[in-house]
């Protein structure tokens, strides 16, 4: 019989003095890696992500991991499975990565929270697939009502299914499980915070992961130009360039409107990989092609290159949006706009003659620029400086950091937003994160 065994599971909200004290408590931990934002859907590392893991392993306290998503599309999902498996790949889990599926706050109103049930299930799959992929054990995080209301559990069982109802008994019947989290307000005396408990009832073996799944044979070659296919015939196809696979699939590029004719541009998928391999993070399409009716429904332009299969809005995870603006300029795209606000997104086309745009907001207007090599800086107090926020990398984060009193690396990160967040709310500012010219003022 299969010892039942005792995991806690722990985020920023647990600050944690004495990691050896866990270990009379919990056989193992399962770590938040990071979330995605409910608003603006921006990958972030959870602040005590590293304390944690060095906690843990000195204490050598078995351990796995969760990601709280936000994943709208297919595409993020996979781009949140790569980032947990890029975060942790040094590390040795005993346990698996879970896809935590919730309410993103008591509102209702994250970005993912009115997914239809199909799409919320299908996007848990996408991430728990693509972690196989890379070798890792992966599972799902939900509630006993979310299970049931919100996923179809059936679909997610060949995966470990991790299962929260705070009683003294489980009422969960959909599959089978293998942990239940049956409390919030477990204490460990000499440490002043609550810990989610939670029964294990499998034996993961430590150390192992499961053998990497071959990608199906049968790749879709592209024709050179705009072409049109089919996403039910192909849309879960490979892409190849150059007689390779890419990273990508047909479907995320399918128009939102759920049609079946998908409209792409070789060279489109081309530019995309080279920023894939690249960067070598996650690419995220957030809208590629679109139906005119689409198109319209979502106020694109009326010519817009989207409509021409010609198209793509993303992200790349883990990498400022400026930084890849960047890049394409310097390969010769000639369409590039720079989307520059948190939750932003560049877009890039295969138009002919050159054209560069910027947006500073979200329901700001874009305007013409020649180059995305520079910063737009000003004057604070005789100082020049930049609005930098997570992900940033330069000589004002450098500044910031400085001035606010955390490590000097010139890397916008979980830990210096946590400190701009607190010294925003300290001062009676908005607590948004991004360093602009109010904050600035007051921390100069």
């Amino acid at each position: 019989m299969t010892k039942v065994r005792n995991i806690g599971d722990i985020s920023k909200y647990n600050v944690i003095r004495n990691y050896p004290l866990l270990k009379p408590h919990f056989d193992g931990v399962i770590v938040r890696v990071g979330y995605r934002g409910y608003s603006a859907g921006v990958v972030k590392e959870d602040a005590r992500f590293q304390e944690h893991m060095a906690g843990l392993t000195a204490a050598r306290i078995p351990y796995g991991f969760y990601f709280m998503s936000q994943a709208v599309t297919e595409s993020e999902a996979a781009a949140e499975a790569e980032y947990c498996y890029e975060m942790t790949k040094g590390y040795d889990p005993a346990y698996p990565t879970y896809y935590d599926s919730e309410l993103s706050n008591p509102k209702g109103n994250g970005r993912a929270d009115k997914l239809s049930r199909a799409d919320r299930t299908k996007i848990a799959l996408v991430f728990c697939e693509r972690l196989k992929q890379l070798g890792r054990k992966a599972g799902v995080y939900a509630s006993k009502s979310w299970f049931e209301t919100r996923l179809y559990a059936a679909e997610l069982a060949r995966y470990s299914i991790w299962v929260a109802q705070y009683n003294s008994s489980c009422g969960y019947k959909e599959t089978a499980y293998d942990m239940w989290q049956h409390t919030s307000s477990y204490q460990i005396a000499g440490l002043n915070t609550k810990f989610d408990k939670t029964y294990c009832y499998a034996e993961f073996e430590s150390g192992a992961v499961e053998v990497a799944e071959k990608v199906p044979a049968g790749g879709l070659k592209l024709a050179g130009g705009v072409h049109s296919y089919s996403l039910r015939r192909d849309g879960s196809k490979r892409l190849l360039v150059d007689g390779r696979e890419s990273n990508f699939l047909l479907r995320e590029f399918r128009c939102k409107d759920g049609s079946d004719e998908i409209l792409l541009d070789f060279g489109l998928v081309e530019i995309l990989q080279r920023v894939r391999s690249h960067f070598g993070k996650a690419v995220s399409v957030t809208s590629a092609y679109r139906t005119a009716s689409h198109n319209k429904s979502v106020n694109g332009a009326t010519s817009s290159y989207h409509m021409k299969g010609q198209a793509a809005d993303f992200t790349v995870t883990g990498v400022p949006n400026r930084e890849v603006a960047k890049y394409l300029q310097g390969i010769g795209a000639k369409g590039i706009g720079l989307y520059n606000y948190t939750g932003g997104f560049v877009h890039v086309d295969t138009r002919a003659k050159q054209y560069y745009w910027q947006q500073d907001a979200r329901n700001g207007k874009s305007y013409g620029v020649s180059t995305f090599r520079r910063m737009e800086t000003y004057e604070v107090k005789g100082q020049m400086v930049a609005t930098i926020r997570y992900n940033d990398r330069n000589e004002y984060v450098r500044l910031l950091q400085e001035e606010i009193g955390v490590e000097a690396d010139g890397i916008f990160g979980a830990r210096t937003e946590e400190a701009v967040r607190i010294f925003q709310a300290t001062h009676g500012l908005a607590a948004d994160g991004v360093v602009g010219p109010k904050t600035w003022d007051v921390l100069l």
